[in-house]
């Protein structure tokens, strides 16, 4: 049965709004936390909870939530927390308030192939995540990538047909697909997929974006139909995007690149890390990171400090700073994280650390921003967590359990807290 607005789950901590649209297995709601702010609440739909083998599309559910849940990355859906409801599982994830590709083109027009290449060079940074974790997308179109309101960033949504694969395997598939985007394989229940399939899409949407029209669909093409060069269509589109595209959206998936990374590099674009420290535009956009940047002075002989300190005498819990300059400071912990002028007399010092100056004022940087889309009170760690990351490298995860399922609707912590925690420290190292 459909939730109903004002239906709230989870003990009131999330109040449904409106449902936001139904697919072949899943139904999807706005909701809102009880601090106000927007989430995306995902279930199976009234249609798979009434067949015979519904248990089996719970489990399977729930182990595709987990493994999305590794999918950690700025260019994937955030998922907050698995939940349990009314005997159903449920994924809270992000909301992003702002249009999708597909109706950016259609309202506005074609995209310039340089601003459609950096949104390609995201989503296949993120779809290189995706296929690690040993799952494909296998829905990738403009329609499910979304942008950030605010930021050129692409943030890829809907993974609602996503699936395990297993290489050079033959299984049966559910055939759900979106025509002009999919690959002749996925009209096939018993054919091979793989990353190659991924690619076709991802191929296909950069078409679409770069000419404004949708491909002709893979079974035309494999009876003869011509695919039209999207050079022919737009004839600002360069000799390499054109030829990457072909390749990408070869009919026979062995002529495809065989990964994101051997077509991204067709494009010209370099291979891209598992964790994506964020462009130079995106940074500069970021409030904190520019007033970080005004203050930071490495020349400054009070720079490179770490302060563990007390609000008070009989203040029990851990703060710390790191002084930027002579005047101001980068603050984790509490509310967040801030750059804030160095008050004269507001705290207790209880111990001063000199730290090797440009390394840890860059590993601010580094640790910001891996952090900044993640709640820390979800994850699990506080300011000592993110001072030790910030200063060794290594994290303190001593709250954190080691059974993924025992995460699950304890205490809101995130499932994989100690993974993220120990994947951002391999990528801030000295």
């Amino acid at each position: 049965m459909a939730w109903l607005s004002g239906q709230q789950l989870k003990n009131g901590k999330y109040t449904i709004e409106k449902e936001l649209g139904e697919g072949g297995f899943g139904i999807t709601y706005r909701a809102r936390d009880n601090h106000g702010n927007f989430v995306v609440i995902k279930t199976l739909n009234d249609v798979i909870q009434k067949r015979a083998d519904f248990a089996k599309f719970q489990q399977d559910f729930l182990n595709e939530a987990i493994k999305l849940a590794k999918c950690s990355h700025p260019h994937i859906v955030q998922i907050y927390e698995v939940i349990h409801e009314n005997d159903l599982w449920c994924m809270v994830m992000e909301y992003i308030d702002r249009e999708d590709l597909g109706t950016v083109v259609e309202n506005q027009g074609i995209l310039s192939e340089s601003e459609a290449l950096g949104y390609i060079q995201q989503i296949g940074s993120a779809l290189t995540v995706v296929h690690d974790n040993g799952l494909l997308h296998r829905d990738i179109k403009p329609q499910n990538i979304m942008l950030r309101s605010g930021k050129s960033e692409a943030v890829l949504i809907d993974f609602g047909i996503a699936r395990e694969f297993t290489p050079n395997l033959t299984k049966t598939h559910t055939k759900i697909l979106s025509d002009g985007f999919a690959p002749i394989e996925q009209y096939d229940a018993r054919a091979k997929r793989g990353e190659f399939t991924d690619v076709y899409a991802l191929a296909a949407t950069l078409y679409s974006v770069l000419t404004g029209e949708l491909p002709t669909i893979a079974p035309m093409r494999a009876i003869g139909t011509e695919l039209a060069e999207a050079k022919k269509i737009n004839s600002s589109i360069g000799d390499r995007v054109n030829h990457a595209i072909i390749k990408g959206m070869e009919i026979k998936p062995e002529n495809r690149p065989q990964s994101i990374n051997e077509w991204l590099s067709l494009l010209n674009i370099q291979k891209t890390s598992n964790i994506t420290i964020l462009s130079a535009t995106q940074i500069i956009e970021d409030k904190i990171i520019r007033e970080f940047k005004t203050h930071v002075d490495y020349k400054s002989p009070k720079a490179g400090l770490l302060i563990h300190h007390k609000e008070s005498s009989s203040d029990l819990a851990l703060h710390y700073h790191i002084t930027i300059s002579d005047t101001h400071a980068f603050n984790f912990g509490g509310n967040g994280f801030a750059v804030f002028r160095i008050p004269t007399v507001s705290y207790r010092v209880e111990s001063v650390t000199l730290l090797p100056k440009k390394e840890v004022l860059d590993r601010c940087l580094i640790a910001y921003e891996l952090f900044k889309n993640w709640d820390y009170g979800l994850l699990g760690w506080n300011c000592e967590h993110f001072a030790r990351l910030v200063t060794t490298g290594e994290a303190i995860s001593y709250q954190v359990k080691e059974s993924i399922l025992a995460f699950l609707n304890n205490n809101g912590y995130h499932p994989l807290a100690k993974e993220m925690m120990d994947k951002a420290c391999q990528t801030a190292k000295y």
